[in-house]
């Protein structure tokens, strides 16, 4: 088939696990056979060239700023860029498109674009954006209310539009729960967040005093984990048995945000790198604090192909199958896990055995085969008109 992928995410480097996971739908789709045409961002403006995928033809567009009335309002939540749909229109023309894969946020929107020509839409949910919202902390009551609305908002956006696709993903048994309370069942699919083993196939030494936290540090659940950890579990106790590098986007200024310092009591912050293989695969533990969020962890299912143990709070690794990690949700609690945990290659191969069966690429592009013969099966019946809602395109 024929197929449009599209995102307002820039996929490429695949340094963040929103990147990650639309990379690997990428490639799945490639590799299941299809031809992609694939309208992304290229925020980085790396050069595509070095990124290509056999059968995935690139076009991008520009993620423009949100305008003050925007932020105030949120009403893009439901407008339609006009450039985003003269370049679908454009590749309507030069491609007999035989589905559209509409990939990650608030982009319900453009179902109705594809409907209208008789497309089935596959719209790729990354979280239940609502339930994430909702965990963001909100001090004063202007904030709280803000929140509030916002909340609204995006359950609005979600029930004007996601009913008009032919098929939602989402990435967990809690999510999936989340969008059967307005979805019909038979319509939701989880395809959890995953990986093509074939590229995580490193095997290092691994350096017994070093521990390594993965993530954007510049999203508040991971910030506030960080946070937390540094805080309330990190000693000098620690500091004198182990090294922690944290590796990411903004890792820096969150370490410099916390401590006044980018190194702190044996604490490290690397930045952003292209590839955070290397770092996962030759610490001896992967430490995931995380006290919010929702869907499969990405920094838990690169640790786990890696064959790197994982401590973690139970949120951290909340929705992946295996009975494998050490958990601890209390800062004490974590604490004395980490001066007990020596490493350990027997719960590494345990990890990479759990992955396998249900996180690897080749489990989940029969998943997402699955999901697309569904999807298109009844395309010629399913012809779905603008939700009743004045919106700006």
């Amino acid at each position: 088939m024929t197929i449009l992928f599209f995102t307002n995410i820039s996929p490429f480097p695949a340094n963040g696990g929103e990147k990650i996971r639309s990379y690997y739908l990428l490639k799945a789709l490639s590799q299941l056979g299809h031809k992609v045409i694939a309208v992304i961002c290229n925020e980085e403006n790396v050069n595509l060239a070095n990124y290509g995928i056999d059968n995935v033809t690139f076009y991008t567009h520009p993620k423009k700023p949100l305008t003050i009335m925007e932020r105030i309002t949120w009403k893009h939540l439901f407008r339609r860029d006009a450039e985003i749909i003269r370049l679908f229109g454009e590749i309507c023309k030069k491609y007999r498109v035989d589905a559209a894969l509409l990939d990650y946020g608030t982009i319900g929107q453009y179902i109705s674009f594809f409907t209208g020509r008789q497309i089935p839409v596959i719209l790729g949910t990354h979280n239940a954006q609502p339930m994430i919202t909702q965990q963001v902390p909100a001090k004063s009551l202007f904030q709280r209310l803000r929140k509030f609305q916002l909340v609204n908002l995006e359950k609005l956006h979600e029930r004007l539009y996601f009913k008009h696709a032919a098929a939602i993903l989402v990435v967990s048994d809690q999510d999936r729960k989340y969008h059967e309370r307005f979805l019909k069942k038979e319509r939701v699919f989880v395809v959890p967040n995953f990986l093509d083993e074939t590229e995580y196939t490193l095997v290092n030494k691994k350096q017994s005093k070093v521990l390594v936290m993965t993530a954007n540090f510049g999203v508040y659940m991971n910030y506030t984990g960080l946070k937390w950890f540094i805080e309330e579990v990190w000693d000098d106790t620690l500091a004198a048995e182990f090294d922690l590098w944290l590796v990411g986007r903004n890792s820096k200024e969150a370490l410099q945000q916390i401590t006044g310092s980018e190194q702190w009591k044996n604490i490290v912050a690397l930045g952003k790198v292209d590839d955070v293989k290397w770092y996962i695969s030759v610490a001896s533990g992967v430490i995931i604090p995380l006290l919010h969020g929702s869907g499969t962890r990405l920094k838990c299912l690169e640790a786990m192909a890696l064959r790197t143990p994982i401590i973690s709070t139970a949120k951290g690794v909340e929705g992946v199958v295996s009975n494998n990690f050490i958990i601890a949700d209390s800062a004490a609690g974590m604490k004395s896990a980490i001066m007990e945990f020596k490493g350990s290659t027997h719960a590494g191969e345990a990890l990479r055995e759990d992955f396998m069966r249900e996180y690897s690429a080749e489990v989940n592009r029969r998943r997402l085969d699955h999901i697309i013969n569904y999807a298109v099966k009844g395309k010629e019946t399913k012809v779905i008109s603008e939700p009743a809602i004045s919106v700006e395109q």
